[in-house]
């Protein structure tokens, strides 16, 4: 038995829960993953693999690739965090973190969010939100802006991660 998802409507200030029809649930995708460990090394146009997928309703994420593939043609909205450490905690030495991570649509650049640490023990996050008009099969993936340098963080404390869902 499947069980369609379900959305909320306000009604004469009461919040009432229905199911989505099938028709409705179809062709609607989500996602969230995160990185699962601290990292470090980060080259230029490094693509962010999230390999801990933790919601792909629909199966458009690809952990493999790091990569968001419409299933159909909508509204899409994307979300993308990232995380400096002020510590060496992937073998890094020198630098602390500091990148710039850009939201990439077809290859083409649609934002970006800056991370930066300047001293030990410095920790700084940034997170970034995008409305995309997307057509089937267009990919949507996260990429750094340029080489990063140092160490980051993506545990318990703060994970870098990347979601999304359709919105029309």
């Amino acid at each position: 038995m499947y069980i369609y998802p379900y959305s909320y409507l306000v009604s004469k200030n009461h919040l009432i829960r229905r199911f989505l029809t099938p028709g409705e649930a179809e062709g609607r995708v989500s996602f969230y993953a995160y990185i699962s460990k601290d990292f470090g090394h980060v080259g230029q146009n490094h693509v962010f693999l999230y390999d801990t997928v933790v919601t792909n309703y629909g199966n458009a994420y690809s952990q493999h690739t790091g990569a968001f593939t419409a299933p159909t043609a909508g509204v899409y909205a994307f979300c993308y965090t990232a995380f400096a450490s002020g510590e060496h905690v992937a073998g890094e030495s020198g630098d602390y973190g500091e990148v710039s991570v850009q939201i990439v649509h077809n290859g083409a650049y649609k934002g970006s969010i800056y991370v930066d640490t300047e001293t030990n023990w410095e920790e700084e996050m940034a997170t970034g939100f995008a409305i995309l008009m997307l057509q089937a099969g267009d990919v949507v993936l996260t990429t750094s802006g340029g080489v990063g340098q140092g160490s980051f963080h993506s545990n318990m404390s703060g994970r870098w991660s990347f979601s999304g869902f359709q919105i029309a």
